[in-house]
This record gives C-alpha cells, structure tokens and sequence, in this order.
C-alpha cells in the first residue's frame, strides 16, 4: 500500500512539476518576445506616452507704419496668448473643476464635462484667449489637472486702421498664417522658422527637466516697414468717412501716393474691419481691398490719358479747336455731353475744363484706333501693375483687343466709359502725367528687417516712359487749368498749383445691359503740380444726393492736399 502511495505522489509531483516548466517557458517565451523580437516597438510606444517632440512656431514679425521723419508706428505686433488647458486623465476631482470652471468662465458643465470626461485623454483645451488679468489672478489656484498655455497670438492696436492694408492672421489647430493684405502676401518672411522641441513628460504629463532640449534654434520672423504715412493715412481714413456719410456712398477708396517713386502712402477703403475680431464679419467681400482687387468705369478721369496720347502724337495742342454740336452718332449710337449741351467752337483746354465727351471722341478719332489703344496700354490699362498686395486685378479693355472692336467702343473709351479700371492702375497712369511722362511701379513695402538686424530695401522702379516729358508737362498745366476754371475749382489750395480732374461714371446693370441710374464719383489730383508731393484718388460708389463728383468729391481732395501740403510743410508756389 505504501508503495502505491508513494507512486501516486511522485506522479503528481511530475504533472505539477511538467506544468511548472511549461508556465516558466511559455514566460520565458514571452519575455523573449517582448524584450527581444518587439523591443523597438514597445520602446516607440513608450516614448511616445512619455516624449514630447513638436514644432514651436517662432514670434511672427512685426508691420509698422511710419511718419515723415521715418519714425516707426506699429500696425500689428505678435502677442503671446494663454489657452486654459486640462489633462483629463491626471484630474482626480471633477467635480471640482466642473465647479471652478462654472463659476471663473461662466461654461456650461455638461460641455466641461464631455471634455474632462475621457478617462485617458492627456490634452483638451478649455478656454482659449484667457484674458490676461483674470489668468494673473488665476495663477498658482488652478486645480490640479489644469494648467495655463501660452501660444502665439496676433494684435492690431490701432483697430481698423490700414486694415485692408493689412489683411490678418488667421488661427486654427491646424494653420496660423496670414488672410489677405501684407499678412498673406509676405507671409514667409512675417512667419520666420521652426523650432524643434524635444522633452520627456511624467506620468501626470508635466515636463520634466531632465532631457529636455531644443534640436533647431528658433527664427523669428521679420519686421517689415510700409511705405504707409501713418498719419495721411489716419486722414484719409477720416476724409473718406465724412465723405461717404455726407452722401450716403455705398462705398469708397482713397489711395495716396508719391507718383515720382510709386510709395503708396495711404490706402484706404469702406466700409472698413478690425483685424482683431475679423471672425465677427459674416460678408467676406468687406476683407477684399476694392483699390486693388476690384475694376470700375470711371468715367471722366481717363480724359487726361486720351488727351496726352493726341498731344503726344502732335494731333492736337492745348490751343488747337474743334466745333461741338453736342452729340456725336455712331450709326444707331449717340455720344452726348454730360449736360446734353453744345459748346461750340471749344480748344482742348476747355474740353477738360468743361468735360466735354464730345470733344474727346474727337481726339479718339484723330489717333485711330490702333493709336489709341496702344497708348491706353503705356499707361497700364488693362495689365496688373504688380503691386506688393495680393489679389490684384488687371482691369478689362478686352473690348477694345478683341477682333470685333467697335468704332463705338473706342469712342466710348476715349472718355471712361466701356472699359474697366482698378484704382491702383488709374493712379499710376495720372501719376505718369505728374513723373514726366514715366509710369512708375506701386509699392508699398519699404523694408524687410530680419532677427538678425539685416534690411533689405525696396528701390522705386521704372516701368516705361508713357510720353515725354514735355507732353507731361503741358498736360499738367492742362489740369491746373481745369481746377482753377473748370467744375474742379473747390479742390484748389490758395497758394498752390493743383492739377486735378473729377469723374462721374454710370455703374453697369447686373446683367450688363445697359447702365442703371447709380453713378460712380472720382477725383485724381496732384500736388504741388509742377513739383509733386502727392498723388491722391478719391472714389465714392452709389452717392446720393448730388450727381456730379466736382460737387461730392472736390471739398474731400481740398481737405486732403491742404493738410498733406501743411504735413510736409511745402513752400507756396504763389504768395
């Protein structure tokens, strides 16, 4: 008996002692896998729970405007933010910070629950844009599981100033770039470069010293200074809004320049943005810069185009006369005078003093119509000017390429109406008129700075002589005629040469038969006129109450130049 049991015992002994040894290999087994065969995938692994590596975006640079000494304003200026962040799965006590958060940011708990809510989540934003004041008074009583972020934000400090100038920056989790105006068009350079972060995180997802390290360096965007007057800009912007409330203008753009470089030394337009709260704005037209991205008949202001083309081919001279009956027919067409009246034996002088559609046609007619348009096209009509400002359009004289051209149309065109035109591209064609016949390239930047203090400068630049300088002068003395005998005698300034004439163009139908009863007011005037320090293009869309620019807009340029002329402190041309 006892040698049975002392059988069945050691038989048990071995089945425990066979299991043992499978328990040990299958163990071993597993270790071999785990820390051999998968070693780098579960070393990945944890270095992904505990490592940190992520794209640091560098400070955006800096826009400035600056003043006639140089000196420098700030348009937009990077701003740090604090976002309240919250690590759910380090959080013991939610209904603690569902209460905090309650009471400190007025949010809805059900929402702050969903999002503290998920047991193994390690980052959810809660509240983004803190504001600085309440995240100082916050700081050091945050329950445990939040924490305050700091990210790159964007502010504009003079609010609506320049902003079609400048555009903004646009934010998201995925994206921080520039929408519209210098932010876009130089988003590169304002960006800068990428600093690489590499760090270690605990268990409870706060950094840890030890390990951390930056593997490139950050680069800081670059400064960039605006040609922009910060001052004529400020009183444009004032002019253009007491303008366009006087009439009731659906719309309006000022563009200042210095037609001899091609600065551009105030752009404005309404109605108008800030750049700081631009999510607020539901008509994404209004971010679009009307004096660069939108094309208009203007009417009347092409005049003095036509005009220099027909001096400059010697078919016509201030002097030289034709006889004005009025109208003009073109087969089924007429061509009538703004006040459907005849002048009578008219020199070209009093053609633009007293605006006379007819005797424009009869320019049109003496240069032909190759002649014609090939002068349109000197003065850049139809083709972009290549502005430093995105989204520029090129205008359309297409009617007058195309092979179906009409005597009609180049007749029309002779005096503004039928083809259309941008705002940029009419202020640098008038303003080849105040360069001596040279038609110079817009441009708004003056300089780029980098972090390194390195500036790159934007030089003024030629683009083609127009007419020579003699034609240019006579069209001046031209233009200062109309101001002070024509419709345009309110925007003189007592003491100064000024060289203006206004605009008044019907606006197209929708369907783009025929013209409705709104009209489009423009002045273009310059100043001192044989000597300039300006160039300013006033436009208002849709004014009510008056139908003619030279009662709308002439007060608007007097109050412009005379301040411009006192800013820059520019002696008299007449005592």
């Amino acid at each position: 008996m006892k040698k049975r049991s002392d059988d069945a015992l050691g038989r048990r002994l071995m089945v425990v002692l066979i299991f043992f040894f499978i328990a040990f290999g299958a163990l071993v087994s597993r270790l071999f896998f785990l820390q051999i065969v998968h070693h780098n995938d579960y070393r990945t692994l944890a270095s992904k729970q505990h490592r940190i590596e992520e794209d640091i975006i560098s400070l955006r640079g800096k826009i400035f405007a600056q003043d006639k000494t140089g000196g420098r304003v700030p348009l937009a200026l990077p701003n740090l933010e604090k976002s309240l962040v919250a690590v759910p799965k380090s959080i013991s006590e939610k209904d603690a910070v569902i209460e905090f958060m309650a009471e400190e940011f007025k949010l809805d708990e059900k929402i702050i629950q969903e999002k503290i809510g998920k047991e193994n989540d390690p980052y959810e934003v809660l509240v983004k844009k803190v504001d600085p004041i309440q995240a100082a008074k916050l700081d050091g009583k945050l329950p445990s599981g939040l924490f305050f972020e700091e990210a790159q934000g964007r502010v504009y400090p003079h609010a609506a100033r320049a902003a079609h100038v400048l555009g903004f920056v646009n934010k998201n989790e995925e994206d921080y770039s520039g929408r519209y105006g210098i932010e876009r068009q130089y988003q590169n350079e304002l960006a800068g470069g990428k600093e690489f972060f590499d760090g270690i995180q605990g268990s409870a997802s706060f950094w840890m010293a030890l390990g951390r390290r930056i593997i490139n360096p950050p680069k800081n965007g670059s400064d960039i200074v605006l040609t922009v007057d910060y001052n004529i800009q400020a009183k444009a912007e004032e002019i253009l809004l007491k303008a366009k409330e006087k009439w009731g203008a659906a719309s309006g753009t000022v563009l200042v320049t210095d037609p001899t470089t091609g600065r551009i030394l105030a752009n404005a337009s309404l109605p108008a943005f800030d750049p700081n709260q631009y999510g607020k704005e539901r008509d994404l037209s209004v971010f679009l810069n009307p004096g660069i991205e939108s094309m208009y008949e203007f009417g009347s202001v092409i005049k003095p185009l036509t005009m220099a083309a027909g001096i400059e081919e010697k078919l016509v001279s201030p002097t030289s006369t034709y006889y004005d009956t009025g109208e003009v027919k073109f087969g089924s067409y007429t061509i009538r005078n703004f006040d459907t009246k005849a002048y009578y034996t008219q020199t070209m002088t009093q053609v633009l003093e007293n605006s006379l559609n007819t005797g424009m046609v009869h320019v049109a007619k003496l240069l032909g119509k190759e002649r014609q348009l090939q002068y349109l096209q000197k003065f850049g009509l139809g083709e972009k000017t290549k502005v430093d400002l995105p989204g520029e359009v090129s205008g359309n004289i297409g009617n007058l390429v195309s092979l179906q051209a009409r005597e009609i149309d180049f007749a029309t065109a002779s005096f503004g109406q039928g083809i259309a035109v941008t705002p940029i591209q009419l202020a640098a064609a008038v303003g080849a008129l105040a360069n001596e016949g040279i038609l110079k390239r817009p441009y708004i930047v003056e300089k780029i700075i980098d972090g390194a203090g390195n500036e790159t400068l934007k030089e003024s630049e030629d683009v083609r002589r127009v007419v020579s300088a003699e034609t240019a002068e006579t069209l001046t003395k031209m233009l200062v005629s109309v101001v002070r005998n024509g419709f345009e005698n309110y925007a003189g300034v007592k003491g100064y040469f000024v060289a203006g004439k206004t605009g008044t163009a019907q606006i197209s139908k929708k369907d783009g038969k025929g013209y409705s009863d709104k009209v489009i007011h423009t002045f273009v005037g310059y100043a001192p006129a044989f000597r300039p320090k300006f160039l300013a293009l006033i436009q208002l869309n849709d004014p009510k109450g008056n139908r003619f620019a030279a009662n709308t807009l002439t007060p608007a340029f007097h109050d412009l130049a005379q301040y411009i002329l006192n800013y820059y402190e520019v002696v008299p041309d007449e005592k």
